[in-house]
């Protein structure tokens, strides 16, 4: 109920564009505000993602207790922690970002979802940004998080992203390098 009734004030913003974006995509992509969304709100969720994510990029697949004893390194050895761990790996479960392997407690990732639309991208984006509790971070570290493990992006010009959002703004740092700032 958080996540679309009584969301926090700052991020009214990024629940009213992801409002208007579940009236206009493909029903297939509403994952992805979704993901967006309870990422934002519950940064839990986002850590869980994270320890996840990594896990199925080191080794292809994650194990619940490794999963969650990195999230009980993170916020301590609370039955409390293992607990709501767990609840959000059913989630991912339920959302089909992950299937059961074999034994029990051991995921693969679900077919990754093509992020084709520019404004899904920016959401995410943002949405990873505002999990983190931090002002920037670069576009490389964003686009890459292990927390978006469910999404793979269709490449994108950092220059349209902010066009595409009223919540990100682009700086250029070297030559290479974008960071991603939210907009005060």
């Amino acid at each position: 109920m958080k996540v679309w009734l009584t969301t926090p004030s700052e991020l009214e913003p990024l629940r009213d564009a992801s409002l208007e974006l579940l009236k206009v995509i493909p029903r297939s992509n509403h994952l992805a505000i979704h993901w967006g969304m309870v990422m934002a709100v519950y940064p839990f969720w986002a850590d869980v993602a994270t320890q996840t994510g990594r896990l199925l990029r080191i080794q292809g697949s994650a194990a619940a207790a490794h999963v969650q004893r990195r999230v009980r390194e993170q916020y301590g050895e609370r039955e409390t922690v293992s607990r709501a761990a767990r609840r959000v790996l059913r989630s991912y479960l339920d959302w089909d970002v992950l299937e059961e392997i074999g034994e029990k407690g051991i995921y693969i990732a679900g077919t990754p979802l093509l992020i084709e639309d520019p404004r899904l991208t920016t959401l995410l984006l943002e949405a990873s940004l505002r999990a983190r509790g931090t002002d920037s971070a670069t576009l490389k570290d964003l686009s890459d998080s292990p927390s978006l493990f469910p999404f793979q992006f269709e490449q994108f010009r950092a220059e349209s992203l902010p066009a595409t959002s009223s919540g990100l703004d682009i700086i250029r740092q070297g030559m290479d390098e974008d960071l991603v700032v939210l907009r005060k």
